[in-house]
Protein backbone atom coordinates (compact mmCIF):
# COMPACT_ATOMS: atom_id res chain seq x y z
CA UNK A 1 0.00 0.00 0.00
CA UNK A 2 2.75 2.33 0.94
CA UNK A 3 4.33 1.61 -2.47
CA UNK A 4 1.04 2.70 -4.05
CA UNK A 5 0.73 5.85 -2.15
CA UNK A 6 5.00 6.60 -2.80
CA UNK A 7 4.03 6.53 -6.79
CA UNK A 8 0.94 8.93 -6.92
CA UNK A 9 2.62 11.01 -4.85
CA UNK A 10 5.38 11.29 -7.32
CA UNK A 11 3.40 11.40 -10.19
CA UNK A 12 1.33 14.46 -8.95
CA UNK A 13 4.07 16.01 -8.26
CA UNK A 14 5.45 15.45 -11.54
CA UNK A 15 8.79 13.57 -9.97
CA UNK A 16 7.82 9.79 -11.67
CA UNK A 17 9.63 9.57 -15.14
CA UNK A 18 8.98 6.31 -17.01
CA UNK A 19 12.45 6.18 -18.53
CA UNK A 20 13.92 6.11 -15.35
CA UNK A 21 11.48 2.86 -13.86
CA UNK A 22 13.95 0.43 -15.10
CA UNK A 23 16.92 2.03 -13.46
CA UNK A 24 14.92 1.56 -10.23
CA UNK A 25 14.20 -1.62 -10.92
CA UNK A 26 17.66 -2.42 -11.21
CA UNK A 27 18.73 -1.06 -7.76
CA UNK A 28 16.40 -3.74 -5.86
CA UNK A 29 18.41 -6.56 -6.86
CA UNK A 30 21.24 -5.32 -4.53
CA UNK A 31 19.09 -5.22 -1.92
CA UNK A 32 17.65 -8.65 -2.52
CA UNK A 33 20.80 -9.92 -2.53
CA UNK A 34 21.63 -8.08 1.13
CA UNK A 35 18.61 -9.59 2.03
CA UNK A 36 19.15 -13.18 1.40
CA UNK A 37 22.62 -12.57 3.19
CA UNK A 38 21.07 -11.00 6.04
CA UNK A 39 18.87 -14.15 6.10
CA UNK A 40 21.82 -16.49 6.00
CA UNK A 41 24.45 -14.77 8.75
CA UNK A 42 21.19 -15.20 10.91
CA UNK A 43 20.94 -18.55 10.64
CA UNK A 44 24.38 -19.22 11.57
CA UNK A 45 24.76 -16.37 14.70
CA UNK A 46 22.88 -16.36 17.75
CA UNK A 47 19.75 -14.40 17.91
CA UNK A 48 21.97 -12.05 20.26
CA UNK A 49 25.15 -11.93 18.62
CA UNK A 50 22.86 -10.90 15.09
CA UNK A 51 21.02 -8.26 16.90
CA UNK A 52 24.29 -6.63 18.58
CA UNK A 53 25.91 -6.43 14.74
CA UNK A 54 22.77 -5.70 13.41
CA UNK A 55 22.61 -2.41 15.78
CA UNK A 56 26.13 -1.66 15.56
CA UNK A 57 26.28 -1.50 11.64
CA UNK A 58 23.14 1.03 12.18
CA UNK A 59 24.89 2.86 14.09
CA UNK A 60 27.85 3.28 12.02
CA UNK A 61 25.64 4.47 9.12
CA UNK A 62 24.04 6.46 11.22
CA UNK A 63 27.27 7.96 11.93
CA UNK A 64 28.11 8.15 8.41
CA UNK A 65 25.14 10.19 7.73
CA UNK A 66 25.99 12.47 10.55
CA UNK A 67 29.48 13.18 9.21
CA UNK A 68 28.49 13.28 5.64
CA UNK A 69 25.96 16.00 6.30
CA UNK A 70 28.71 17.69 8.23
CA UNK A 71 31.34 17.60 5.88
Amino acid sequence: MSTIALTIGLVSHGAFHLGEAGLSALAVLPALLGMVAGQRLRKTLSPATFKRCFLVMLALLGLEMILRSVW
